[in-house]
C-alpha cells in the first residue's frame, strides 16, 4: 500500500476557495461555516463581502450576525465544482497492491 500523504487544503486554495467549498454541500450559517472551513471568524467575514461582491454567493441576515444564512449562486455554484475537481485530483489517493 503506498502511503497517504497529509494533504494541506490551505496551502492549495484561498480563504474564499475553502467557503466556497464548504457550501457546496448546502447553505451554511456564519457560525457552522467558520467550523466547516476552518477560518477564524475575521476570515470569513472578510472573505463573505468579497464573495458577495464577485457575485459567487448570496445571504440572508436573520437576527444576529452569526445566525446569518449563505449560499451559493449559480455562479458560485460554477466555480465551487471546478474547485472540487481540482480538490479531487490533487487528494492523494490510496493504492492497496495485491500479490499476484
Amino acid at each position: 500500500m503506498v502511503g497517504k500523504q497529509s494533504f494541506d487544503r490551505k496551502v492549495i486554495f484561498t480563504e474564499a476557495d475553502l467557503i466556497l467549498l464548504s457550501l457546496l454541500n448546502g447553505e451554511k450559517k456564519i457560525s457552522d461555516l467558520r467550523q466547516a472551513a476552518s477560518l477564524s471568524t475575521t476570515s470569513i467575514y472578510n472573505n463573505i463581502n468579497k464573495l458577495l461582491e464577485w457575485g459567487l454567493i448570496e445571504d440572508d441576515r436573520v437576527g444576529s450576525p452569526g445566525n446569518r444564512i449563505i449560499r451559493l449562486t449559480e455562479k458560485g455554484l460554477r466555480v465551487a465544482r471546478i474547485l472540487k475537481m481540482l480538490e479531487d485530483e490533487l487528494t492523494p489517493k490510496v493504492v492497496e497492491l495485491k500479490p499476484e
